[in-house]
Order: structure tokens, then sequence, then C-alpha cells
């Protein structure tokens, strides 16, 4: 076997399409797949820049990539998207080595498949850099964290930069400049993080990746301006958290990242000094401690209480049932379900309301629906679903009276297994409801796996379907699977007499937002004709306080 044979041989043993690269990315020579993955011949890619095989994200990926080998080093594999001659664009990981003797640089594709190696689905990625969404990145690196094996994760810490004056910069750039000037950003963080690298905020970026590469990050990014001829450097602000910090478990450490996260997406690099550097878990045990006791002081000293929202029949008028819907000191508690999250404790929320709804359902009339919020992580949880069950069986008066939503704002791991504890709610006579149908990608994985009585179409598209004839046709499309699947459809965020037609004409079962709230208290409109709707006059739902 010649030499050059031997060398494509090992070279194709890993990879589906070898080709060789001059200093200005222009191809050279290309040997195995080429026409089945590119749509070209051996001899039209001679003499063709690289760039014009990629995305526009990954050609700066692979530029970077390819710019930062050193003699005799092979780059890690990084997918991309390979744009075929027809248009098609197909998944690859792209390697690439460079050999001492040789002034060409040598690049390999490898077809990847559907799944966690291959890159992520659109809605999960920032239109402007390529990065993952903020709720994408974070699910991510909590795979990274959490991920079995003796040893630390790879690429186990978390950086997080903010760039304060690039909101500044894009303001004078042209638009063509100013996606030049993302893009390169987004390169910058895949090269060192791979799949885990997400834009968190407008300009504020995180990134799961060795801590010895927190330095070469920032100095990549300050270079930025300068490869892209721009007036001003980025002025880079950066924090590292170790994943491998002593003294807290992989759990620990999750919550510790996701906790960092969401301080630093709201307050910026400030907000986690107290979480970096040596005393990262006294730092954290110390900052989670302190929400914690404030928390279960929320919980415990009446300052959670119950207000009530009506989802009405859109055929008759009628009210259906009410969502109990809770309250922090007044407040809305967005905030406080994501911080009960992060400590562990959302379990203990959710069975507070839980146990407030049951007490209200033995005071009102027999007819009385009221549906409770249940996160998927409650779900998830043993402990929780068997205490649900309990009172639950301990309370058989309240079969067909008290319904479930599931929501999602964590992840349920164990689909099989939640299908065995919704299933056995349902058979105790409990509705359960999906809610925010059509947000992310787990709620069609939710829809599939799981049995539901109800779904609850997301409110940001009912809100424009009378105005955008696109967003009519998404509501029309999720009105038919549910028709498809026996579900009956609740509308969320019904503002106004148009979309509540709307919705009906489209066989939409009910519907939930302002115009029925407002409408309980004034029957009396006359651009819709809700004076039917029911409210017991023997019961009025009131705000309920934790230790009333």
């Amino acid at each position: 076997m010649k030499r050059v044979e031997r060398y494509l041989g090992f070279a194709f043993a890993n990879a589906d399409l070898l080709m060789e690269v001059d200093g200005e990315g222009v191809l050279r020579f290309a040997a195995g797949a080429v026409q089945a993955l590119t749509g070209y011949s051996d001899a039209d890619l001679a003499g063709r820049p690289l760039a014009e095989l990629l995305a526009p994200g990954d050609a700066a990926l692979a530029r970077r990539v390819l710019g930062a080998l050193g003699d005799n080093e092979r780059s890690v594999p990084r997918p991309v998207r390979l744009r075929r001659r027809d248009g098609r664009v197909i998944v690859c990981a792209l390697a690439a080595y460079r050999l001492q003797s040789s002034p060409l640089l040598n690049v390999t594709f490898c077809q990847l498949a559907a799944g966690p190696a291959a890159l992520p689905a659109p809605q999960d990625l920032d239109a402007a850099t390529g990065l993952l969404t903020p709720a994408a990145f974070a699910r991510a690196a909590d795979a990274t964290l959490t991920q079995e094996g003796d040893e630390p994760a790879a690429g186990g810490a978390l950086t997080l930069v903010e760039m304060n004056n690039l909101a500044d910069i894009r303001t004078r750039l042209t638009a063509e400049a100013e996606g030049q000037l993302m893009t390169e950003i987004g390169a910058v963080f895949r090269q060192h993080g791979g799949g885990v690298a997400g834009r968190v905020a407008d300009h504020r970026f995180g990134v799961m990746a060795p801590a010895g590469l927190a330095e070469q990050i920032t100095r990549d990014i300050r270079h930025i301006a300068a490869d892209l001829g721009l007036d001003q450097p980025l002025e880079v602000d950066a924090r590292t958290l170790d994943g491998d910090t002593p003294g807290l478990s992989r759990a620990d450490r999750s919550r510790l990242l996701l906790h960092a996260l969401r301080r630093f997406a709201e307050a910026g690099p400030a907000a986690v000094d107290v979480l970096s550097g040596q005393s990262a878990a006294a730092g954290f045990v110390k900052d989670a401690v302190g929400c914690l006791a404030r928390l279960r002081d929320d919980l415990g000293g009446n300052r959670l209480s119950l207000v009530y929202e009506p989802i009405v029949d859109l055929k008759t008028g009628r009210m259906h049932h009410l969502e109990v819907l809770s309250r922090f000191n007044g407040d809305r508690p967005g905030a406080v379900i994501t911080l009960a999250e992060e400590l562990g404790v959302i379990n203990d929320v959710d069975m507070l309301v839980c146990s407030l709804a049951m007490r209200e359902l033995e005071r009102a009339p027999a007819d009385m629906v009221l549906a409770v919020n249940l996160s998927a992580v409650s779900v998830g949880s043993d402990l929780f679903m068997q205490s649900l069950m309990a009172q639950l069986k301990a309370q058989p008066g309240l079969s067909g009276r008290l319904m479930f939503e599931v929501t999602e704002t964590g992840q349920m791991g164990d689909l099989d297994r939640a299908r065995n504890v919704l299933g056995a709610v349902r058979r105790q006579g409990h509705p359960i409801c999906l809610d925010d149908f059509g947000v992310g990608m787990a709620s069609f994985t939710y829809i599939r796996a799981l049995d539901f009585d109800h779904v609850k179409l997301d409110g940001s598209f009912i809100a424009r379907m009378c105005v955008d004839k696109r967003e009519e046709a998404i509501v029309a499309g999720m009105l038919a699977l549910c028709r498809g699947l026996g579900v009956s459809a609740i509308a969320e965020h019904v503002e106004n007499p148009e979309q509540m037609l709307r919705l009906r004409g489209l066989g939409c079962a009910m519907g939930q937002g302002w115009l029925f709230s407002h409408e309980m208290e004034r029957p009396q409109r006359r651009d819709v004709d809700l004076r039917a709707l029911s409210r017991p006059s023997a019961w009025r739902p009131t705000v309920v306080d934790a230790g009333g």
C-alpha cells in the first residue's frame, strides 16, 4: 500500500470527507464522500474557499479553529453545517490537524446523525450569534455538570462574560458590520465551549470550558474589534466558576451554576462575585442559605396568597373552572418559582398551593373546579407525588373538582415514570392539563409521551393571531393536533372579542385571559355576551393567606 493510501485510510477511519486547505482557507485537495456530502466533484472543489461550503457562523468558527492550530496539533471536533451545492444542509463534525512538515491544513468532516452530538434545534439558537438561547444553555450546562462518571466533566467550569460597550458599538455599525461582529463573537465562544455556549442576555454570555481557557476567551473577544477594524475594543468583564468545586455534590454544583447564571443574566458579573474564586462553595452556601431563609419565611409567614382566574367555555360563555395562581407578597411569583427550583424547594411551594386549594374546595359549591400548577420538578419527585396521592385518596370528594396543570419550568427526565404517576392521578378522577403548549420542544415531547385531558395554548400565539396570518395558521394547526389527540384546547391571553370569536370559529374549546376576568366584574358589556358567565352566589373565590 502506498504511503498516501495508508494516510487516507487512516484519515477516513473516523471521517467521511478529507480536505486540504492552504493558509488562505482555499481548498487544494478533497477525497472521500465528496459528491455525497457537497454535491461537487473533486475537481469542482479545488480552488474554492472552504467558507463557501459552510454557514456564515460556522465559516467563522472554522477559520478560528484552523488559525489556532499549532504544529502536529489536532482540534476538538465541532458540529457545523455543511452546505451542499443544491442548497441542502448536512450537519457534520469538523476536525482539523496541522502536520509540521506540510504547508497545508488537513480538515475532516464526519456526518452526524440527529441527536445530542448534532447542532441544537433552530428555536434553541440565538439568531445573531448562533449560540444557545438562555434556557437551552442552562439545560446544556446542567447536563455537562451532572453527567455520570467518577471524574469531573471536561470543560466543567462556567465562564460568564459581559461586554459592557457592545450595545453602544452595535448602534454605530451598518447592518452588515453588526451581523459580522455578532457572528465573530459567537464563533469565539463556540470555538472554546463547543456546543455549550450561550447568549444569556443582550450583552452577556456564558460558556462551559476548562477554567484555564477563560483568559484566552477574553483575549480572543478583545481582538475581534481589531480584526474587524472597529474604532474601539470590546470591554470584557468575566467571571469563572469552577465546576469541580470542593465540597459540593454534582446536584449542588448544578444548583450553584443555575443560581449564578440567573443572577448574572439579571444583574451582571458583580452579582456573582460572592460565588467565584476559591470560596465558591462557601459563597454559594452563604448566598443560598440567605435566599432559602427568605423564601421559607414567605412560605410560612402569611406572605403566600391565592388568586383565581376564570377559564370559560367559548361556546356557552359559562365558566368551566378557575386556575389557582399564587402570589408572594402580592407579586407574581416568577422569580420566586425560579429561585425555589434552584434551591431545591419547589416541591414545598407546590405542595402548599395544592393544600390551600384543597382547603378552598371544601367550602366551595360542589360543581366548582379548580386547577393547580405542578412544576415538572415536582412531578419528577417520588416523595412529592406520593404525598400528593395520599392527600387525594384521603379526600375522594375532590375527584373531578381538582385538576392539575403541568408546567415546563423544569424538565421531566423519566417520561415513562411521569406517565405512570400522572396516570395514577387521572385514575383518581383528577384531569391533567399541559401548560404553555408550543413554547419549547419539551412540550411536544410531553404531548407525545404523556396522556392529558386538556392542552393550554401559549398566549404568545393568541396575542397576534388576528393580525398575523402565520400566527393564526400555527394556532389552527395546534388546535387540529389537539382534536386528533382527543384533548380539549384552552387558549391563554384572550384579550378581546375578536380573538374569542376567531378561536371559537377554529374550534377552540375554552379561553382564559383579561377579557373573561374583566367580564366577571362587568357583565353588562355589549360587545360580547358573557352575561351567562356563572359565578356561584354562595361562594366567592377569595384571597387565602397561607396561615389563614
